[in-house]
């Protein structure tokens, strides 16, 4: 009788196991699989955002590192900068934005947050003379350069989480930085360094290579222009500094997963496929000399085949995710090209994704090895009580799991709803409240992508419904958002009384994609169209006005570029003005030659008080196409990494210069879609055509 009994109890109990460790497998199978997808879309979010705010931030210290070569140069001239006519502020102006008390909760800031190894002060700047400097030469410069403190303040002000150091160095020996800090080394010479020999030898706008900083010994990188004399001979190169590592700090990571993270920027140096480590999240300051070479890392993996292709992506500019050791750790490779050669890259650590799903696994199995070693022990001791205890350690352990199991499979078919309801009171129940908490965060996803699609329905409705029908022109528009929504438009407005006749034509980028250029480009067509009916004709002033209330609405990381027309149908002329958009293109019937529609100006939103000229009129003649685009047009990019270009816009147009306006429109736009197959366009895509009959 007992073989009997004891023979189907051991069955039923190897079943258990079986069906306990199946059940287990199952779930954590299932979690592992969400919890990746989930990971791996927000990783990928997190770089884009990245190299996003690297573009902008590039951008800005560029139109910095211009304002301070100017103002140096005005310095060496005895020149001050002048109010600009029609109210704008010239860039000295422009800077005066800034006040004492901000300057001092800067500096307060900065210290707390052990930006600079020493004290620093931001009142004042240091003054060092390079050994061997003529004396006659050097009082000559120091009188020019006695008031550079407010310049340097006003200028740091404007990117204080970007900017390190400024200084100015002269050939005739001097050096300035800012703010002051402890002195440089004895042998120290500005002219020797790499960032002033690029500078001097390119004439224009540089940045280096990583180096290490004479002070601190960080890594640094420079953004360096040279300035001139009034006699146009060089005088010498200033700069700004970046301490690389704080460049990561526009990366914000999830807490789940960051722990031993690595974040990085990667380049390639003449075009190989050997990637070095440009700067790193966790570099630490360097113990080199600052007089010696900072040596870059390279990239590289235990895993040869997958590493191999990794690099062929990045030489060919792609995007993408990839599971490779790094150090002998299995790791999520994350990685996007940004401008030029520079791709930024995710690292990872599996485990760190595979956490929880392993921490479940980890549970299941110690509960199914001691609940196996009660059942031997109460076996040895009570036949029937061991059957009994068996039956109802059965169901304690495996009824919740199965409902794990079950609604693991619901929340993967894509029922966020999938719910357990498990009150065990233990690790089980534990296990059930994280499941019931993945659901609404997956659905709380989709509902933000939903409302990006009906974003973008409702910014469609605020492009023109209708073109004007104006007797001897025949005249279009067409945009293609690259998402959900998107910062390009155009518009149409057309005057009464005594303006008929008059047609304004609008086109605007603005920089960045999703809600917020969506939301930006809302607010710029209205207040561009309210401008438009209060100054009608005056370009000038609608951009100075239209530029002034953008600025103070939007961000500072958020500016558009505008092309704003006045087409006089009665005259056949028309006159124009930019704000830092791509000029307009003529094309000639007469002789069938292309010219661009050229006038200055900087990108709106951007700086206030800045004067926008107005060009022309120009005659339009019979037969006359002139054609107002966005970038997303020329700089589209096919796999290759060619781009789209104004030579084949120009040729698309010559090919289809008889077709209606409306025809034109759609088939540049269909021919920048097939040209970038299979890949799709990366940025809006917006044109124009006016075409004189």
């Amino acid at each position: 009788l007992l073989s009997v009994s004891l023979i189907p109890l051991i069955l039923i109990i190897a079943l258990q196991r079986f069906s306990f460790q199946v059940t287990g497998n199952k779930v954590t199978s299932d979690i592992r699989k969400v919890l990746d997808d989930y990971a791996y879309y927000n990783m990928e979010s997190i770089l884009h955002q990245f190299n996003m705010n690297l573009d902008l931030n590039v951008r800005l210290l560029e139109a910095l590192i211009k304002i301070q070569a100017d103002r140096m140069e005005e310095a060496l001239r005895g020149k001050k900068a002048k109010r600009r006519k029609g109210g704008a502020k010239s860039p000295d102006e422009f800077l005066d934005t800034i006040t004492l008390e901000s300057v001092k909760n800067l500096n307060d800031k900065r210290h707390s947050n052990n930006v600079y190894p020493f004290p620093v002060d931001f009142f004042s700047e240091n003054i060092f003379i390079v050994k061997g400097a003529s004396r006659k030469k050097v009082d000559k410069d120091l009188a020019a350069f006695r008031d550079l403190t407010e310049v340097f303040k006003k200028i740091y002000h404007k990117a204080p989480q970007i900017i390190y150091w400024q200084h100015v160095s002269l050939e005739s020996g001097i050096i300035i930085t800012y703010p002051k800090g402890i002195a440089l080394p004895k042998l120290f010479d500005p002219r020797k360094r790499d960032w002033y020999k690029m500078a001097k030898k390119a004439g224009g706008l540089i940045w280096s290579e990583p180096y290490v900083d004479a002070s601190t010994h960080k890594p640094m990188l420079t953004v360096a222009k040279p300035i001139y004399r009034s006699d146009g001979s060089f005088a010498g190169v200033t700069g700004i500094d970046i301490h690389l590592p704080l460049i990561f700090r526009w990366m914000h990571l999830n807490p789940d997963w960051a722990e031993g993270a690595e974040r990085m920027l990667l380049t390639s140096h003449e075009n190989k496929k050997k990637f070095k480590i440009l700067a790193r999240s966790s570099m630490e300051d360097s113990l080199e000399k600052w007089n010696q070479p900072l040596k870059l890392e390279t990239i590289s993996s235990e895993d040869t085949t997958e590493f191999n292709a990794f690099l062929n992506e990045l030489f060919e500019g792609k995007s993408g995710v990839r599971i490779m050791r790094y150090k002998g750790e299995k790791a999520i490779w994350v990685y996007g090209g940004g401008k030029g050669r520079v791709i930024a890259l995710l690292l990872v650590p599996y485990k760190n994704m595979t956490e929880l799903a392993d921490r479940t696994e980890e549970f299941l199995w110690k509960k199914n090895t001691q609940w196996m070693r009660y059942s031997a022990l109460f076996l040895a001791l009570l036949l029937i009580t061991e059957v009994i205890i068996v039956i109802k350690l059965s169901k304690k352990f495996t009824s919740p799991i199965l409902d794990l199991a079950n609604a693991g499979q619901k929340l993967a078919g894509g029922n966020f709803d999938a719910h357990v309801d498990i009150q065990s009171g233990d690790e089980l129940q534990q296990l059930g409240d994280i499941f019931n908490r993945i659901g609404p965060k997956l659905k709380e996803h989709q509902k933000m992508q939903q409302s990006l699609v009906l974003a973008g329905a409702i910014q469609q409705r605020l492009l023109p419904k209708d073109v004007p029908h104006i007797p001897g022109f025949d005249i279009a528009g067409l945009c293609r958002f690259s998402d959900e929504t998107g910062g390009d438009y155009y518009d149409f407005i057309e005057f009464e009384k005594d303006d008929s006749g008059k047609i304004s034509i609008i086109v605007g980028d603005v920089s960045g994609h999703g809600i917020s250029a969506a939301l930006m480009m809302a607010s710029a067509r209205a207040i561009v169209r309210s401008n438009i009916r209060h100054f009608t004709s005056d370009l000038s002033r609608i951009m100075y006005e239209f530029n002034n209330e953008l600025t103070a609405d939007s961000e500072t990381e958020k500016f558009m570029t505008l092309f704003l027309g006045l087409l006089d149908t009665e005259k056949r002329t028309i006159i124009w003005t930019s704000g830092g958009h791509d000029p307009a293109i003529r094309y000639h019937a007469m002789n069938g030659k292309y010219e661009e529609l050229s006038t200055q100006g900087i990108p709106v939103g951007f700086l206030s008080n800045m004067n926008f000229e107005t060009a022309g009129p120009l005659k339009l003649n019979k037969g006359d196409i002139v054609l107002i685009g966005t970038d997303g047009i020329w700089e589209t990019e096919r796999e290759d990494e060619e781009m789209f270009g104004k030579d084949r816009l120009s040729q698309v147009v010559n090919n289809n210069k008889d077709k209606s306006a409306e025809e034109i429109c759609r088939i540049i736009v269909d021919s920048v879609i097939d040209f970038c197959k299979p890949r799709k366009p990366e940025d809006d895509i917006t044109v124009v055509i006016i075409k004189v009959l």
